[in-house]
Formats: C-alpha cells, structure tokens, sequence
C-alpha cells in the first residue's frame, strides 16, 4: 500500500471519528378581554397536598412574620417607619393550584409566587406514556420574580396570591388569570397571566397600584417609585426523552443581548454553579432554558419600548440540578392609580422556528442546529423535508427520497470518482515495478510515481474526493434530523417507531460495551451493506492490508452510528446501497485503458 492511500483512509477515519466526537461535544389577534372568568370560592378540601405550607415558605424566603393586623408590622401608632415596612405583604391568599387548559397544553399556576408549576404539551407525547411535561416536579419551593425600589425591594417567589379563579379553559380567543398580594404601604401587587387558544405564548402583566391614599404617598416617600420588575424562572426544564445521553448535551440556559447570544450547559453545572452563571446589562432581548426539541424563555415585547436597557441574568441550583434565568426590566409610569406596570411574554412548548420567528427577537437562531458553519445547508435541508411533507406523510420515506437524490446528485463525482480507483487498480504492476526499481531511494521513488501518475493521469486522492464533498451534505443532515423537532415520534415502518431516537428492536438483559443495551438493528445493517460495497468496489490491489481496512470500516461505523437517530442511520444505510451498486455497475462498464507492465 503507497503511503498516500494510507493517508487517504487514514483520513476517512478522521474525518468520521472526529465529527462524531464534535458533534457530541456541541450536544439547542387577540379576542375579547371581556370573557369572564369562573368566579367560586376554593374549597380547601380540594387543595393538593403537596402544596408549600405557608410559614415554611415565608421562613424559606426570608421574610419577617405577616400578622392579621397591618398596624401591628408598623411603626409607632400604625404609621409606616421605615421602607421595610411597607413592602411588608399583609394579605395573603390560601396556597392553591389552578388549572389552565388550552387545545395546545394544560397547565398549572400555584398561588404561591404566583407561578406555573405544571405544563403537560398535549400534541406532544412523552416516551414513557402520556402528554410531555416540561416543569421538573422537584422544583424549587419559590419563585423569582421581585419589584425592585432604590435600596429595598419586594420579593414576590415566596407571597401567596390570591385569586378566584379555580379553573380557566380556553376553547377560543384568550382568557386572563389575575393574582394580587396586599402590600402595607398601602399598594397592592397584581400579576396577570393570559392564556390564547391557538398559541404557546402567555402575556405576563405586573402592575403595582396605589389602594389607599394615604399610606400609598408614605410608602412612595420612603421607598421613591419602583425601577425595575424581575421576572425569572428558577425551575429547570424537564428532561422529555428516552435517550438520556443524548438529551442530557442538548440541556443548556440562552439569552440574548443586543446582537450577541449567551448560551451556558447544563453539564457546567456539576463543576459549580459559577460555570453557569452569567450577568449581561444593555438591550434585552430573552433568556430561556432549551432542551432538545423544547424550550421555557421569557421575552420582552417591543411593546416595552425600543430598546429596552435592562438585565438579563443566568445561573443554576445545584442542589435541585436546574438551571435559572431572569431579565430587570425598566417599571414603566402607569395610568390612574397605577403606580409602576411591565409587561413579558412567556413561551413554554416546542422549538419549531415559525413559532418563534413571531416574537421578532431572533428567537429561533438560538435553536441548536450544530456547527454554525453548516446551519444555512441544515435549514435548507429541513425546509425541504417540511415541503415534502405535504405531499408525503412519512418521514422515512421522505429521508429514503432525500437519500436517493443527493445520491443521484452526486453520481458524476461518485463515476469519476470509480474510475479513478480502477485506474488504480491497474497501474499496479507499473508501480510494483517501480517500487523495485527504486527500492533504495525513496525520493527517487515519489518522483517516478508522480511521473507515472501525470502520464496515466490518474489522481490517487478521487477516491476519498467523494466522502470530502459529501461530508458537509451529511453533517448537514445530521444536525438537521438530530435537532428538529418534526421527527420526534414520527414512526416509519415495522419496529422503528422514532426516527429522533435510535432505532430499538428491543432491550438486552445486559449492557455492550460502548453501545448500551438497546439492539439497534439499522446501524447493523447498515454497517453490512457498508461489507458488501467494499467487496463491490474497486480496491488498488493493495493486498491484505486493504483486507483488513475493508473489514474494520464497517465495524468502526457501527460505533459511530449505534445511538445516532435512526433517520440518520436509515439515510445513511440508503446512501450505502446505492454507492454499493453504483461503484458495481461504474466497475462491470468502464473500459480497461489496459496499462502495461513496464
């Protein structure tokens, strides 16, 4: 074997050894207001137990003791002394939890920190059985939101809402949910959350409101007017697939800044919570938590102003393993006996990029796609997966149809490609008969081979010139199938029922090493069709060492392909089919240029 064909599969090797492991490593109008709401009484025999007890949750949250009595928190006579006193909350309401259902998902809003615990995706089934679930059930007992004055502010994850509503269904339009909390400056904190039929977004409305006169103007006096709301989350995002390697690289924080996006991994957090923290002060645009196909962001409407100068920060919790994100925004002067208002969007659902393109924030070029050098070819290949998919409604056939085209496409390259290699093939005896004229002088040796090569010419590097070109196709399509949500639980035929996830036949009563205990037949497969190609096409006469390259190759692919997504692999195994009978029937047809001996 001449030494630059060695290299040549040498660098095969890299190439698909190396792009695996980098891939791996980069594992992203309105209705009507007026709709009423239900307005019954909670009983409290309904509520759940597994609510946060009040005191704990106050002693958690640090807050003073709330007694019945607004005067008894007050200074001398019940006026307020000094600017604790009047961000005090002196009237709570019961911890509770209301459902909120939609035609898109149902969720659950808890009183206490008036904020959502539960989001069950109902056009999106979770592997293990039922609607996916995206809120993780060991939450922090909190929230994270607070309204922030000079020197003080009101923490507001902790105080208990109160609320009439027991339970919103939205069948049509959009309907609100309003929660409020009493402060002892005589203000009042209201939190709205509305809700629209035909779209995961949610309006998150705060407003702080004067109540009583009086009070109100002492409080403002000691605490001057708010400057900014917080709006966070500091919940996680739950984990939604089967295969937890894969969905455990994917898990990350994002935000974006002005033009420059921030993104932190989740897997940083097991080396301390600094590696994920992140503080950004300018133009805010949203900070979120991604995970393969779903995302929860918070964005700031252009509705607040343009730009809006604010904070965005992100972090983590360890001891909970999530990570958290939260955006200052400027309060805004409100009308009448509004104090302070800010306005948010909230997103909880899939990442499918039309939903997000809506908010106009460039909220779905934070969505992982791989190497940004391949993202422009990774949407052009999705956009004409999507296209054929209204004529085509299986996904496998679709991947079969793309797989066959590329190959079509690429069959000039592929027959010269061929030809080459059985040129090669040829011209062994004139370089073994080089090789022994030479023998003694290697520079002798390269320069008579080179020689030959011109005058034959013939190009010792067509054959990996294929795989070179082909390469950025396939990174393409790998970041494409392994990061749109369309394929998630798309069946194709007989056992492969997710052409996101690896293709399981069934469980093994054991672990292989390396490969886990699922039995993934594709890659099997495919790594015999990848057998019988290199017994179909031409070799370089190189002897056993190219015996034994043809025969680890197909076992190397088995490695690299075992847990890929099976639409991958099923891409993959077509593509090795046809370059199998392709290089036969390129092989069967070409003429000899019949070389001689020398």
């Amino acid at each position: 074997m001449d030494r630059r064909t060695v290299l040549a599969f040498v660098l095969i090797f890299v190439i698909l050894m190396g792009s695996q492991m980098l891939m791996e490593a980069f594992y992203g109008q309105p209705a009507d207001s007026g709709a009423g709401r239900a307005v019954e009484q909670a009983d409290p025999a309904r509520l759940p137990g597994e609510m946060a007890d009040p005191a704990a949750v106050q002693a958690e949250s640090g807050i003073p003791p709330r007694g019945a009595d607004p005067a008894a928190e007050l200074g001398t006579g019940g006026e307020l002394a000094t600017a604790a006193d009047a961000l005090r909350v002196i009237d709570e309401g019961s911890p509770r939890e209301i459902t909120v259902t939609t035609p898109l998902y149902r969720a659950t809003v808890s009183t206490v920190g008036g904020r959502i615990t539960r989001w069950e995706g109902l056009r999106y089934d979770h592997w293990q059985g039922g609607p996916v679930q995206l809120v993780p059930t060991d939450k922090p007992p909190v929230g994270a939101d607070a309204i922030l004055f000079r020197g003080n502010q009101v923490d507001l994850g902790a105080a208990v809402f109160r609320a009439s509503d027991v339970e919103i269904t939205v069948d049509q339009g959009m309907r609100s949910l309003a929660m409020f909390v009493s402060l002892a400056g005589g203000m009042e904190v209201r939190k709205t959350y509305t809700f629209h039929a035909d779209s995961y977004g949610i309006d998150v409305d705060y407003t702080l409101v004067a109540v009583d006169g009086g009070p109100t103007r002492r409080a403002l006096e000691l605490l001057g007017r708010p400057e900014d709301f917080r709006f966070g989350w500091n919940q996680g995002i739950n984990r939604t697939e089967r295969n937890q390697k894969m969905e455990e690289a994917a898990l990350r924080a994002v935000a974006r800044v002005g033009d420059e996006y921030v993104y932190k991994k989740l897997m940083d957090l097991k080396k301390g919570e600094q590696k994920v923290q992140e503080q950004r002060r300018g133009s805010v645009r949203f900070a979120g938590l991604q995970d393969r196909y779903f995302t929860i962001v918070g964005i700031v409407p252009w509705e607040q102003g343009e730009p809006v100068e604010g904070t965005i920060r992100l972090g983590g919790d360890q001891g909970h393993n999530v990570q958290t994100w939260s955006i200052d925004v400027p309060a805004r002067r409100g009308t009448g006996g509004d104090i302070a208002v800010a306005g948010f969007d909230l997103y909880i659902g899939p990442q499918v990029a039309e939903l997000l393109a809506v908010y106009d924030h460039g909220l779905e070029q934070s969505m992982e796609m791989g190497w940004k050098l391949f993202r422009p070819m990774a949407e052009a290949v999705l956009w004409g997966m999507n296209w054929m998919h209204r004529f085509i409604p299986n996904y496998g056939v679709i991947i079969i149809i793309f797989s066959v085209l590329t190959k079509l496409a690429f069959y000039p390259l592929t027959r010269k490609s061929t030809e080459s290699m059985k040129r090669m093939q040829e011209l062994q005896p004139k370089l073994k008969a080089l090789q022994e004229k030479h023998k003694d002088n290697r520079e002798k040796l390269n320069e008579a081979t080179m020689k030959l090569y011109k005058e034959e010419k013939v190009n010792p590097m067509a054959g990996c010139l294929p795989l070179l070109v082909q390469s950025p196709v396939f990174i393409a399509l790998y970041q494409a199938l392994n990061h749109t949500i369309a394929l998630r639980g798309q069946p194709f035929a007989l056992w492969m029922k997710d052409l996101s996830q690896p293709d399981a036949l069934t469980q093994l009563p054991f672990a292989l090493p390396f490969l886990g205990s699922d039995l993934n037949v594709l890659p099997i497969l495919m790594a015999v069709a990848m057998y019988f190609q290199t017994k179909m096409t031409p070799t370089t006469g190189m002897g056993g060492q190219m015996a034994v390259m043809n025969t680890m190759m197909p076992l190397i692919m088995v490695f690299i392909f075992y847990n890929m997504p099976s639409g991958l692999v099923l891409y993959w195994l077509v593509n090795t089919i046809m370059q199998a009978y392709q290089s036969w029937q390129i092989h069967r047809t070409a003429p000899s240029q019949g070389v001689q001996t020398a």
